[in-house]
């Protein structure tokens, strides 16, 4: 067999193969004894139909048969042999295939291309942490105190704050009247941030039981796009108020933990912030860190890859769609994805680069910690889980993601 390779893209290889024709006549006669031995036709005895028959009717189909199964294995030995890992599936052309004749054939695929990273021990990324101030603090403690809010009906008009229970008597939307607008099913809160403000400031002063007329203009930038920009005129009956009544932090202290004050609750707080924010601060310098990289490092990503991923991107975007939706086309995927898509798989490559490089891996020790903590959070059995997590090829994926942390870690803080 003979194998030239040609790279007409870093990312693409074309391996031009010559089989002779004495491999193509020893296949084909193979699988033409195969088929004579097993091959029944009326008049003839099982294995007995004559050599001639079964060429006139099979040797077309057997001989395609043959030249496949070359085109595959001599593939992977030209692979094989020059060191070519595909990642995609071969595409044949010019294929020259006549009796008593070499086989020949081109077949096209594509690889991840070599990679060579410089300056990732250079690169002077820090991680800055955002300082954690007093208010917070009292934010959290303040969703806290909303967590455990009760609320009680009022027997008053409604004020900014309250919850109330509405019911659409009529919606006008730019002149059409719409009667596919449904009710909350819950309460809503009168001036919450993500509220129409106009819609809210006609309720607030009218109680249960009262029909309100209210007018907007709906922003051009409203998250239901076919309403943005347009006017809409609602009839709208209040079935309900309420008040939302916050509890003082020591009623709820033993609800949410072991804390016998305030201000051991505080410390709690502020110190989960601080690691919040501490992450927070860590993925940014890694994203820095990584774009530096790609900017300083070009390399082209072979169109497999990308495809992948927009195959795993369709995917989770069908999980999503609710019913009546429309399942984004592949062009949109396309559209929305393409960039993202090339700096996934290039931060993967070069992670694999650094990683491969310094020698980082996670020790035995860092995996049974992940387990044991997974072990922890879903109450189960050390041993139990770790054995299970094994057969299901999960502690592989353990190991990459903590290999992944501590590069990227280094990245930022090589000493």
């Amino acid at each position: 067999m003979k194998v030239k390779v040609s790279e007409p893209e870093s990312w693409k290889r074309v391996l031009s193969i010559e089989v002779p024709g004495e491999d193509v006549e020893k296949v084909f006669e193979e699988k033409l004894a195969k088929i004579k031995k097993d091959l029944k036709l009326d008049g003839f005895r099982s294995g007995k139909v004559p050599k001639s028959i079964v060429m006139q009717r099979y040797g077309e189909a057997i001989r395609a048969d043959a030249v496949d199964d070359l085109i595959q294995k001599s593939f992977k030995a030209g692979c094989e042999e020059n060191a070519i890992i595909p990642i995609s599936r071969g595409v044949v052309s010019n294929l020259e295939s006549k009796e008593g004749e070499p086989l020949t054939f081109d077949i096209e695929t594509e690889i991840d291309p070599a990679i060579d990273i410089k300056g990732y021990l250079k690169l002077k990324v820090k991680v800055d942490p955002k300082k954690v101030k007093d208010a917070d603090v009292d934010a959290a403690v303040g969703d806290l105190q909303n967590r455990f809010a009760e609320y009680s009906a009022v027997d008053r008009p409604a004020e900014k704050g309250d919850y109330i229970k509405i019911e659409y008597q009529k919606v006008i939307i730019d002149g059409q009247t719409r009667t596919d607008v449904k009710n909350p099913p819950y309460p809503v809160e009168l001036g919450a941030e993500q509220r129409l403000k106009d819609f809210d400031k006609a309720l607030i002063g009218h109680a249960a039981g009262e029909v309100v007329e209210v007018s907007v203009i709906f922003p051009k930038d409203y998250s239901e796009t076919e309403v943005a920009g347009k006017s809409g005129e609602f009839t709208v009956k209040i079935t309900g108020v309420q008040e939302k009544i916050v509890p003082e932090v020591a009623s709820f202290l033993n609800k949410i933990g072991n804390f016998e004050t305030e201000e051991a609750l505080r410390a709690d707080l502020r110190a989960r912030l601080e690691g919040d924010a501490l992450d927070q601060a860590k993925n940014e310098a890694y994203g820095k860190a990584i774009d530096t990289l790609i900017e300083n490092n070009p390399f082209d990503v072979p169109p497999a890859r990308i495809e992948t991923f927009f195959d795993y991107m369709m995917d989770e975007a069908r999980k999503q769609v609710r019913q009546g939706e429309r399942e984004p086309t592949r062009q949109e995927i396309d559209a929305r994805y393409r960039e993202v898509a090339i700096r996934t798989i290039k931060r993967q490559r070069i992670v694999d680069f650094v990683a491969d490089k310094e020698k980082i891996a996670a020790t035995q020790d860092e995996v049974d910690a992940e387990i044991r903590r997974l072990a922890d959070y879903y109450r189960q059995p050390f041993d139990t889980l770790k054995q299970s997590l094994r057969a299901n090829g999960t502690t592989l994926r353990i190991r990459d993601e903590i290999r992944e942390k501590k590069t990227l870690a280094f990245l930022v803080d090589p000493s």
